[in-house]
């Protein structure tokens, strides 16, 4: 086990580390590879191009992980009800959740795309357009337009876990809430909120990490663009190493990645743990 994690964990977390504080220019073979120490780190943390990624990270986040937070509650609640066709809505709502993230990415893109794309054609032909809409082709568009992708990919998880935890809330506190004339929304704020606390916070925790650390649609949507608004830390660390094979500075970017989520990994321990001793 010790020589497993050794080779599988320890020797890449060390070598993205090693490489991170060194120059190391693969189109400038002549330079060779010069250790520079910490001058990478002190690069990236005086450029505003990168609190700007940092920045765009964290909203783009925060508005994919509050979108997908509350439509999965809302569709937990709605499947928690006796409803006809429950199993088969719970099918069709698995199916973001298998399908390939590559696959979605190019589905959306195409869905999305400013001549042939169906959200244009809807659009146009309730007379809400005009004419197309390039979605991908403004900044706020193709920001939102990534965050709803990736919200379409997460929601099903959230859903079953928070369908998961209102199955498990007891029948009692309801009956009793509504013997003392508590109302629907009263119920939901005071009964179902305060019980359904725990599992949220753990799931959009994971959800945050997931999220925080997403590339596999952004790139063949948007490939960061345009004009890096959809550009996250992710993705400008294969920028930097793989389209200017600058490895020192895309692995700095890695290792503050890696910090970031090291940070929020050890927060949701945290929060597990508290909720187990609850």
């Amino acid at each position: 086990l010790i020589l497993f994690m050794l080779i599988m964990v320890a020797y890449p977390i060390g070598r993205i580390l090693y490489i991170s504080l060194t120059s190391n220019i693969m189109t400038r073979p002549d330079l060779g590879v010069e250790f520079i120490g910490l001058e990478n780190y002190v690069n990236l943390f005086t450029s505003m191009a990168f609190w700007e990624t940092v920045g765009r990270t964290g909203a783009w986040t925060a508005l994919s992980v509050g979108g997908k937070t509350a439509i999965a509650l809302g569709i937990a609640l709605l499947l928690a009800r006796d409803i006809a066709f429950k199993r088969f809505y719970l099918i069709l709502l698995m199916i973001p959740w298998v399908t390939p993230m590559v696959v979605a990415a190019v589905t959306w893109r195409w869905i999305f795309d400013g001549q042939f794309g169906m959200l244009n054609y809807i659009l146009m032909q309730v007379n809400i357009l005009q004419e197309p809409y390039v979605f991908l082709g403004h900044k706020m568009s193709a920001f939102i337009a990534t965050a709803i992708t990736d919200m379409w990919l997460g929601i099903p998880f959230l859903a079953m876990m928070f369908l998961a935890g209102l199955q498990s809330i007891p029948v009692e506190l309801h009956e009793s809430a509504s013997m003392d004339g508590a109302s629907k929304l009263q119920k939901f704020i005071h009964v179902t909120l305060p019980m359904m606390k725990p599992i949220i916070l753990v799931a959009t925790t994971m959800s945050g990490i997931w999220t925080f650390n997403s590339f596999g649609f952004i790139w063949p949507m948007t490939h960061g663009g345009p004009v890096d608004a959809t550009q996250t830390l992710i993705v400008q660390a294969y920028k930097l190493s793989f389209g200017a094979f600058d490895l020192g500075m895309g692995a700095a970017i890695a290792v503050v990645i890696f910090i970031i989520l090291t940070i929020c990994t050890v927060l949701y321990k945290r929060l597990l743990m508290r909720q187990e001793e609850l």
